[in-house]
């Protein structure tokens, strides 16, 4: 039993630590008094990123419920949450339909992500269920997701995505817009030799069993590869 509790980061309601960040104040101020209501104990709340992190850092919150509107493409915050000993749970409501938007915080990795069209219970299953080392995704965010052409990455991928240079990055994006390797080569001013290498350094860095694999890699990665601040130099 002990083990299984260790399993999962269920927020318990009397011991919790709650910091809650909307980009609208009254809509943040409601959210904070809903969460009181059902037993948590909000210690924050904030409407802007610089007052979130101030607050993150001071307030040491357990867990941290924010919105896409709030913290960016969340490197700010992601690079805030590094710099502590005890990182809180990042629960994040996404209320943007732009694909390299939701790339960036899904490389992030937070530990759920909600829709900002999800009712409240499913906030609270979120917040009773999840397990540690998983990350949470509301059925409303997965519709969203799956919409906008956007795989969920496991973190195995994430690394392999963000090893990946400019220049094998650019490769790939291309790929997956249909063009043939020559087109490619022309467009990335470079010969097709060094196209064919890049090609093989993908290949071996996904573990592919052949180049004939990479549209189809490219296109289930499709979203994260816009986002510049994932890939290597």
């Amino acid at each position: 039993m002990e083990k299984e509790m260790n399993s999962k980061w269920a927020l318990k309601k009397t011991d919790a630590t709650v910091l809650v960040a909307k980009s609208e104040p009254f809509t943040c101020e409601v959210l904070g008094s809903l969460l009181k209501t059902e037993g948590f104990d909000v210690v924050g709340r904030a409407s802007k990123l610089d007052d979130l992190i101030s607050k993150i850092q001071t307030k040491k919150p357990s867990c941290v419920i924010t919105e896409v509107g709030v913290i960016g493409d969340a490197s700010l915050l992601m690079n805030a949450l590094g710099q502590m000993k005890k990182v809180p749970k990042v629960v994040l409501y996404v209320n943007s339909h732009d694909t390299r938007d939701i790339s960036k915080v899904l490389e992030a990795k937070f530990s759920a992500y909600l829709h900002a069209e999800d009712q409240l219970e499913e906030l609270y299953h979120c917040l009773q269920s999840t397990k540690k080392d998983d990350t949470y995704y509301s059925t409303c965010f997965k519709d969203l997701i799956h919409e906008l052409g956007i795989t969920e990455a496991d973190s195995e991928t994430l690394r392999i995505i963000k090893s990946l240079t400019k220049r094998e990055r650019q490769v790939l994006q291309l790929l997956t817009k249909g063009l043939t390797g020559h087109q490619v080569a022309d467009q990335l001013n470079m010969s097709y030799r060094t196209l064919a290498n890049h090609k093989q350094n993908i290949t071996q860095k996904f573990s592919l069993a052949s180049g004939r694999h990479l549209l189809r890699q490219g296109l289930q990665i499709k979203g994260f590869l816009s986002n510049p601040q994932a890939g290597g130099k």
